[in-house]
C-alpha cells in the first residue's frame, strides 16, 4: 500500500474543519518508559490477587487495553478494580512517554489555522492531560475524549468516543478527520462517518491501515503539520 503525495494530503487538510488525534501512537508512545507488557503483567497480578481467574487470553496479551477489555467478563468489582489500576499505570507512563516528531507542530499549526484539536483515545482521560499538560500542550486542545467509564464497549473501534469529541466541537461528521495508528482508528472513523488517516508508524501498518479502509495514508505526522503550513484556509 503506498504513501498519499503531498498535494493529497493537502487536500484533505485543506477540507477538514476540526482534526481529532489518536492519543498513543499520533500524539506520543505512552509506554516508553514503563512497556505495555509490564503493565499488563501488573494489571493481571492486581486481578490475580483479588481472587480472579483469568482467562487465557488475558494471560497471553502483552496489551494493557484488552486486558482491561477482557475483564469486563470477570464481573462489575474486577471490571472497575482494573480500570482504577489501568488509569494509575497510564498517568504513571505519561510521565515518562516520548512525543511523537511533528505532533506539537500539528497541533500548534492548527491552533494557528483556527482548527479545533481534540484527542480521542481508548487511553484514560488523566493520562492524556497529564502528558499534555507535562509537554505544555493543553491549551491546544480543545476537548479530549478519552476513557472514562469501567464499559471496554465503549472505546474504540465504537464511535463513541469520536461521536462525543464532535458533539463537543459542533462539528459534523464529514468535517472531521482523525489521524490514529491503529485498525482500530480507522474502523472507528469509518463507523461514525469520519475521514480516516492512517499513521503508519511502524513496519508492515501501511497494508494494514490501508486494507482497513483508510482514506490517507502517512508515515509522520511532519506530512500533516507540513500541509497545514500550506493549507489555504484563513
Amino acid at each position: 500500500m503506498a504513501v498519499s503525495g503531498p498535494d493529497a494530503v493537502r487536500a484533505v487538510m485543506d477540507q477538514a474543519r476540526c482534526l481529532l488525534l489518536d492519543f498513543d501512537g499520533p500524539v506520543c508512545d505512552i509506554f516508553a518508559g514503563l512497556p505495555a507488557s509490564t503493565v499488563a503483567a501488573t494489571l493481571r497480578t492486581t486481578l490475580e490477587e483479588a481472587g480472579a481467574k483469568l482467562p487465557a487470553q488475558a494471560r497471553a496479551t502483552d496489551d494493557p487495553l484488552e486486558v482491561f477489555r477482557l475483564s469486563a467478563s470477570l464481573g462489575a468489582e474486577l471490571n472497575q478494580l482494573t480500570l482504577r489500576a489501568l488509569m494509575d499505570l497510564e498517568v504513571k507512563a505519561a510521565s515518562t512517554a516520548r512525543l511523537t516528531p511533528g505532533a506539537a507542530d500539528l497541533m500548534e499549526r492548527a491552533h494557528d489555522k483556527g482548527l479545533p484539536v481534540a484527542i480521542v483515545s481508548n487511553n484514560s482521560v488523566a493520562a492524556v492531560t497529564t502528558f499534555l499538560d507535562r509537554e505544555g500542550l493543553g491549551g491546544l486542545v480543545q476537548y479530549v475524549s478519552a476513557r472514562a467509564a469501567a464499559d471496554p464497549s465503549l472505546m474504540k473501534p465504537s464511535p463513541y468516543l469520536l461521536e462525543q469529541a464532535l458533539s463537543h466541537l459542533d462539528a459534523e461528521p464529514s468535517s472531521a478527520l482523525l489521524v490514529g495508528d491503529s485498525v482500530t482508528d480507522v474502523e472507528a472513523s469509518k463507523l461514525a462517518g469520519v475521514v480516516a488517516v492512517g499513521f503508519a508508524n511502524r513496519a508492515g501498518k501501511l497494508d494494514r491501515l490501508g486494507d482497513a479502509g483508510a482514506d490517507l495514508l502517512v508515515t509522520s505526522m511532519e506530512e500533516l503539520a507540513d500541509a497545514l503550513t500550506k493549507s489555504e484556509r484563513a
